[in-house]
C-alpha cells in the first residue's frame, strides 16, 4: 500500500466529514476535477472502492474521532478550515 500525502489526507478527512467533491475543491482551492482526480488515486493507493470505505479506512488510521457527537480532526486543519479543529 502506498503512502499518502498530506493533501491526500486532508481530502480523505474531508471525505469522511461528509464533504463532496465541490466542497474539496472548494476548501483546498482545487478545480473540482483535480479533486476528483486526487480521490481516484486515493482510492487505488488505500484499495478501497466507495467513500463510505474511505471514511472507515480514516477511522481505522486514528485520522478522526467522535468526541461528544462532534467529529475532530487530529490532524492539523488551519489550511482547510482557518482552525485547528473541522466544522461540527
Amino acid at each position: 500500500m502506498d503512502t499518502l500525502t498530506a493533501l491526500e489526507k486532508e481530502i480523505v478527512i474531508l471525505v469522511a466529514l461528509g464533504c463532496k467533491n465541490r466542497e474539496i475543491a472548494d476548501k483546498l482551492c482545487l478545480a473540482e476535477q483535480t479533486a476528483r482526480n486526487y480521490l481516484c488515486v486515493i482510492y487505488q493507493k488505500v484499495g478501497i472502492k466507495n467513500r463510505a470505505g474511505l471514511t472507515s479506512y480514516a477511522w481505522e488510521q486514528g485520522w478522526i474521532d467522535s468526541t461528544q457527537g462532534e467529529i475532530i480532526c487530529k490532524v492539523q486543519m488551519y489550511f482547510v478550515f482557518g482552525t485547528n479543529q473541522a466544522r461540527p
